[in-house]
């Protein structure tokens, strides 16, 4: 069989390439291991309104829930808040996100394969040129791949695999009680080293609760998460796991015929861990690139590399800026997470983070990360809690 675009993985970064590739005429066809789109889910489904007007999708059946804003939770239960006037994020039924996403690409001409698992690269004279799995095998002049945070065929193909890779896992509880509009975010290195955990409503009684975590079993720390924020283990879906991206982009994401997006690529929020919107982005913008390799009929490296240029042009600054938040957060324990609450508990900073929460933007994080840091106030209780040490990286933070 022969494409002229192959995607591996019908994730939200493989179906958004698979879309923009075909509706600039290109001949697509999407390769899914599972037998069903979205299924299992992969993450928590929070994605912000603005981020999915980025991407141009309008709200549908998907969404279950908006928040307003956040609570956050030291170890020893110090606990802050920050509401906007206006929704700012959607909770998502993700099967039902990625199926709305396969039926766009579909509609644009798209074909998608389910049960179809890539198991390695077709290879002519240095360049990629196809793939093939169990009883298939695809030629393609180009390639995207979309695999998600396993990387096993990019790093087949000689690229890095993402760094700050975490083991997550996802339950909904039902039957308990939780604000509507506010997502909680648990801070502990003993709960949840290299991240956090959430609760994320789905209304009033049910709710989205997972972790991720650098070390250890993450469903026997969610258990003790959810005996400590209940009050005793409610009873739960099946959980679903996943691994959670932090390390900011791998230092290539093309090849002669192969383009990599999404977490393959590392293109994920450093400070969360979050990847369908920037993810998204990227995807765009390599089906994109690939459907003009065609046109102009050269899927050289030396062409596909404009993919490279135009998303660090565009998102370059914001993955830099988080992970250099990222590292700093990595370095508090639990002491200094407690002592960074209650001095900015002492401060009376909750409007300032409300304000930032109201006027920033969830995906792209460099701008309030520096409005923040700008603040006297916040940036000498930062100081205090991260030490001399971390000087120069918080200029770095706030230089254009």
């Amino acid at each position: 069989m022969r494409v002229e675009v192959a995607v591996v993985g019908a994730g939200p970064a493989g179906l958004l390439a698979a879309w923009e590739a075909a509706r600039r005429g290109a001949s697509v066809s999407v390769y899914e291991e599972h037998p069903t789109i979205g299924e299992p889910p992969h993450c928590a489904g929070l994605l912000s309104i603005r981020g999915l007007r980025r991407l141009g999708i309008e709200p549908g059946e998907f969404i279950l829930n908006e928040v307003r804003g956040c609570r956050l939770i030291s170890p020893s239960g110090i606990t802050l808040e920050a509401w906007g006037e206006r929704a700012k994020a959607y909770v998502i039924d993700r099967p039902r996100f990625d199926g709305a996403l396969a039926e766009r690409a579909e509609g644009e001409g798209a074909s998608i394969e389910t049960s179809r698992r890539v198991m390695r690269w077709l290879h002519d004279d240095g360049r990629i040129a196809g793939l093939s799995g169990v009883d298939f095998e695809v030629e393609a002049l180009v390639s995207i791949d979309a695999e998600g945070a396993s990387s096993l065929l990019s790093t087949q193909a000689g690229l890095e695999r993402p760094g700050g890779l975490l083991g997550g896992v996802n339950v909904e509880v039902e039957g308990v009680d939780v604000d509507a509009d506010l997502v909680e975010l648990w801070f502990s290195g003993q709960l949840a080293p290299g991240l956090f955990a959430w609760v994320i409503p789905l209304d009033g009684l049910r709710a989205r609760c997972g972790l991720a975590a650098s070390s250890g079993q993450p469903y026997e720390r969610l258990r003790l998460f959810l005996s400590r924020r209940f009050g005793g283990e409610p009873g739960h879906s099946r959980p679903w796991r996943g691994v959670v991206v932090t390390g900011g982009p791998i230092p290539r994401t093309y090849l002669d015929g192969l383009l990599v997006v999404g977490d393959a690529a590392g293109q994920t929020k450093p400070t969360t861990g979050g990847g369908v919107i920037l993810g998204g982005l990227c995807a765009l913008e390599a089906g994109r690139v690939a459907a003009d390799a065609l046109s102009l009929g050269d899927p050289s490296a030396g062409f596909l590399q404009r993919y490279e240029s135009t998303w660090k042009s565009m998102l370059g600054g914001e993955f830099s800026s988080m992970s250099l938040a990222r590292r700093l957060m990595n370095r508090l324990g639990d002491r200094d997470l407690d002592e960074l609450f209650k001095a900015l508990k002492e401060a009376e900073l909750e409007a300032l983070l409300t304000r930032l929460v109201e006027e920033g933007d969830m995906d792209m994080q460099r701008a309030v990360i520096r409005r923040a840091l700008r603040d006297r106030r916040l940036l000498g209780v930062a100081m205090r809690v991260l030490g001399r040490v971390a000087l120069s990286e918080l200029r770095s933070l706030l230089n254009p």
